[in-house]
């Protein structure tokens, strides 16, 4: 394990799904799904240059533009879409070990808590609800929340703003290259638990601040910088 200290941090923020839950969202589902269901309604989906499901709204919005397009029918499409895969998602969705000890141990701590996550507004309440997490969190923002989701910065930062938190005292846990990427242009240190998305060598090329195998290793951080 990376060595993580919470001295100075007054805020820690999370990703959802696949940090504190286990991964149960279908992204190449809902990407071939999407791409189908654009071409069904006249978009030149032959121009979409990506197929990763954070980006493609932002992909969309621009193409449109391009090609002199409304984007709003198309988006909501996407949304529609990515609302059917959260649902389908939750009714697998299982905590993972340890994570409401740690989330109980920072509020009795006395540091604030946030949700980041790409989910619709939705579908994570109710999941939140599910789960019992929803009493654990300070701030929630959600994919509805911001105009650019993750790997973007911007829920983070915004998350950071309703906290009244800065950057500099705070931290972020996710599990992907999008959680590295956001943290890192929202300035703020970040955490990566393992069995996420994305494999431990791509993880480790992109350069997160700290490695963990699970989150007995933050509670017993936690716990030393606290004494």
């Amino acid at each position: 394990m990376s060595y993580v200290t919470f001295v100075g941090v007054e805020a820690v923020l999370f990703d959802f799904e696949g940090t504190l839950v286990d991964h149960q969202w279908n992204r190449q589902k809902a990407v071939e799904e999407t791409l189908k269901r654009l071409q069904a309604l006249g978009f030149p989906t032959t121009r979409i240059q990506g197929r990763k499901y954070s980006l493609l709204k932002h992909e969309v919005i621009a193409i449109a533009s391009e090609v002199g397009l409304p984007p709003d029918p198309f988006i909501s499409e996407i949304d529609c879409i990515y609302d059917q895969f959260d649902e389908d998602a939750l009714s697998r969705w299982s905590l993972r070990p340890l994570v409401k000890d740690f989330l109980s141990s920072l509020k009795t701590y006395g540091l604030h808590t946030g949700l980041v996550t790409n989910l619709g507004a939705k579908v994570l309440k109710l999941g939140l609800k599910k789960l019992a997490l929803l009493p654990l969190f300070n701030v929630v923002v959600s994919r509805n929340d911001v105009n650019q989701p993750k790997p973007n910065g911007e829920g983070i930062l915004l998350a950071l703003h309703r906290l009244g938190v800065l950057k500099e005292k705070a931290l972020f846990i996710g599990d992907s290259l999008d959680d590295i990427q956001a943290a890192q242009e929202a300035g703020v240190p970040v955490i990566i638990i393992q069995g996420g998305e994305n494999s431990e060598a791509e993880i480790l090329a992109r350069g997160p601040d700290a490695l963990i195998q699970d989150y007995g290793d933050l509670l017993a951080s936690l716990k030393e910088d606290r004494r």
